[in-house]
């Protein structure tokens, strides 16, 4: 992982452009090659809800990248696609885990263009953008989609993980495919949300 953030810190340094960092990052995405086959895959995913059972409601979007068109591609439940299939496309990050086939297309990180993707919620009047607060350059900041939102007249609160949260990720370098680091970041989470449940009631 070492290797691959220097990569992605390079592009981010040399890319002239959006759409040319972006590019970048499909063309490690079709050279990332499988160690498991898709269908243990997406038995991982699965098993990551454990008893509970991954299902799409009217409100639910899944962001992910077409490597065809570098264009960001938002499924939610009118796009026939099962909803383990578009997380598993959204969570194709280029160089740990290949692309994913949809009808044709070929689909990779969601979050290529940003971490959050708050512009592509057209329709809220106030919105909650919980951010990992990675230290990832992307080619669209947060805080300048923030900014538009703003703009447009939609009322934004960012939550960002706490320091005991970010000091987990520090130690283990920001990995967060790791899974050392898993049990004690689920940990400090829930200190967090309990914390900050009250906030963001009032803000909500």
């Amino acid at each position: 992982m070492g290797e691959l953030f220097k990569t992605f810190e390079n592009i981010a340094q040399t890319a002239h452009s959006a759409e040319e960092w972006i590019t970048a990052e499909a063309e490690i995405s079709k050279q990332t090659k499988a160690f498991i086959t898709n269908q243990e895959r997406l038995v991982m995913l699965k098993e990551r809800y454990g008893s509970g059972q991954a299902s799409w409601n009217n409100k639910l979007r899944i962001v992910a990248t077409s490597i065809e068109d570098i264009n960001r591609k938002v499924f939610d439940e009118t796009s026939n696609v099962d909803i383990y299939t578009a997380l598993q496309a959204s969570a194709a990050l280029q160089g740990v885990w290949p692309s994913v086939e949809i009808n044709g297309k070929h689909f990779f990180d969601g979050g290529s263009f940003s971490m959050e993707n708050p512009d592509l919620v057209n329709d809220a009047d106030k919105m909650i953008v919980f951010s990992t607060g990675l230290p990832v350059a992307v080619p669209y900041k947060l805080d300048e989609l923030l900014t538009q939102l703003e703009e447009k007249g939609t009322q934004t609160t960012l939550v960002l993980p706490s320091e005991k949260v970010m000091n987990i990720l520090k130690a283990f370098h920001y990995n967060t495919v790791e899974a050392k680091m898993r049990p004690t970041v689920a940990e400090a989470a829930r200190e967090q949300g309990r914390a900050d449940a009250p906030f963001i009631k009032k803000n909500w």
